[in-house]
């Protein structure tokens, strides 16, 4: 069976192409990547093949699926590479594209990682508009789908607090990508928890989200492939707990064995940064519409223990994730 991953060069992409590699034999794993792209890591797990993929190209689209049998979606850009991607081109257009183009080939299962719904929120956010897009092209595509709908991964969210240590022992960035906007907004707050004794929240800090582990996004993933259970489902994902920033504050203050002063940004400073940022860069205000949004809504998935028990996933929680970055045990 031939699985090809595509965006395998994100945190989530080569997680999942790690996992599939390490699962068991009879398994052909392509990922694919951009001509640009670093691959480096990549090349460290064995038995992987490559295929040169740009979704604005339907040509390398085509060819990178011939023969294929299932195809894993993860490419998005929420942190660009290029000056030239945009959510429409990319997100939107270029994933219809893929879709397409599986359809053509007969693709056995087709699996995109989406987000879970804002609800009414998800018009104002470029990247979650996108995704509702294709997620109803996807299903009335015929094939057979498995749509993953994850919240906030921690490893992703958690950094953006003021501290380095999520991206412990990640062999590729999960935040850090040639975006100057993000790396510039995160380079000047990266060790607050650490030297500062701050921990950067937008709002109260009262808002509950089942914040997810990357590696358990890449395990449902995995587990769903060729997995009939899997078929033609929307599958919400969180983890195991819902949790607000103050309640997520409370471990890390445990982890750092120290107290940590809150530095509160008002939500009405990131709705107005979103909207100044729009014309000129969209990837920008992305961000600054999804953290207003995450300060003034709750994002929990209920029922996640049944769900982890189905596609038999040991769910990460925040408190374990944070320990074993820093090193020790719960």
């Amino acid at each position: 069976m031939r699985i090809l991953i595509v965006g395998a060069t994100g945190q989530l992409g080569y997680t999942i192409t790690k996992k599939l590699a390490e699962k068991e034999v009879g398994l052909e794993i392509y990922a694919s990547h951009r001509k640009s792209s670093q691959i480096e890591a990549l090349k460290k797990i064995k038995g992987i093949q490559f295929r040169e993929i740009e979704l604005t190209q339907p040509s390398t689209i085509k060819s990178g699926l011939k023969g294929i049998d299932i195809v894993i979606s993860t490419a998005n850009t929420a942190l660009p590479a290029k000056k030239t991607d945009n959510f429409k081109k990319i997100d939107e257009e270029g994933i219809i594209a893929l879709i397409d183009e599986a359809k053509k080939e007969n693709i056995k299962q087709f699996i995109y990682i989406s987000a879970l719904p804002f609800t009414k929120w998800d018009d104002k956010i470029p990247l979650t508009k996108a995704k509702r897009i294709v997620e109803k092209h996807l299903v009335n595509s015929g094939l057979n789908y498995t749509i993953l709908q994850p919240t906030a991964f921690m490893e992703v969210y958690f950094p953006y607090m003021g501290t380095e240590l999520t991206m412990n022992h990640s062999e590729v960035n999960t935040i850090q990508r040639p975006f100057k906007f993000a790396n510039d907004f995160y380079n000047g707050i990266r060790k607050s928890m650490e030297a500062k004794n701050t921990i950067n929240i937008i709002g109260k800090g009262n808002q509950k989200c089942s914040y997810i582990s990357l590696e358990n996004v890449a395990d449902f993933c995995v587990n769903a492939v060729n997995n009939t259970k899997a078929y033609n489902k929307i599958i919400p994902l969180g983890g195991p707990d819902a949790l607000t920033a103050l309640e997520v504050k409370a471990l890390f203050e445990k982890v750092y064995q120290k107290p940590l002063k809150v530095k509160s940004t008002p939500p009405f400073v990131m709705r107005l940064m979103s909207g100044v940022l729009s014309p000129f860069n969209p990837a920008a205000s992305n961000i600054m519409a999804m953290n207003y949004v995450m300060a003034n809504s709750d994002a929990v998935v209920p029922n996640m223990d049944k769900t982890a028990a189905d596609y038999g996933v040991e769910l990460i929680s925040a408190e374990n994730l944070l320990m074993g970055k820093a090193g020790f045990t719960k």
